[in-house]
């Protein structure tokens, strides 16, 4: 996925083409890899809105400026309103959600006037996921999966085996 202007909605996760999205648009980051920031420059103008982590490493990296870049806290569900001169105030609660892929990564759930959205970006799948309870009770009508190593040619080691496996390398 190479990022996404939700249809019917104000949301835009991981794209940067400021002249293809709405003037009213919220916009999120997943996470800092090269394919979810492709065309973010340290021109851009809007307020992103990512984790704390991908906040520092936006601002470090891309020389974003900080009062453009906007954190949330993982694991809390925040209210944003989108104001337009001359139209209702819009409201989006989005919660953010550990991606366990790197640091920095999220996930998250959408809920508004438009239903209830979730969507991945990158993500390591752990079983302590289908029991979050920031997900548990949810009605999800439409999710986004970033699904790009969803083929069973791709196995990995778990990220303990993994963590093993660099810890031997290094003895």
């Amino acid at each position: 996925m190479n990022g996404l202007q939700i249809p019917d909605t104000p949301i835009v996760v991981d794209y940067w083409r400021q002249k293809d999205v709405p003037p009213r648009s919220l916009f999120f980051l997943t996470h800092i890899h090269a394919d979810h920031i492709a065309g973010l420059t340290a021109s851009w103008s809007h307020t992103i809105y990512c984790t704390p982590i991908t906040r520092k490493l936006l601002i470090k990296k891309l020389n974003i400026e900080p009062s453009v870049v906007e954190a949330l806290e993982v694991g809390q569900a925040h209210l944003l309103k989108v104001d337009c001169p001359g139209e209702d105030t819009v409201c989006v609660c989005v919660t953010v959600l550990d991606a366990n892929h790197c640091p920095g990564a999220a996930m998250f759930l959408f809920e508004g006037y438009f239903g209830t959205i979730l969507y991945t970006g990158d993500f390591r799948y752990s079983a302590n996921m289908a029991t979050s309870s920031l997900l548990c009770g949810k009605h999800v009508d439409i999710l986004y999966l970033d699904n790009t190593y969803c083929h069973k040619s791709c196995v990995f080691p778990s990220r303990e085996e993994a963590g093993d496996s660099v810890i031997q390398l290094i003895r």
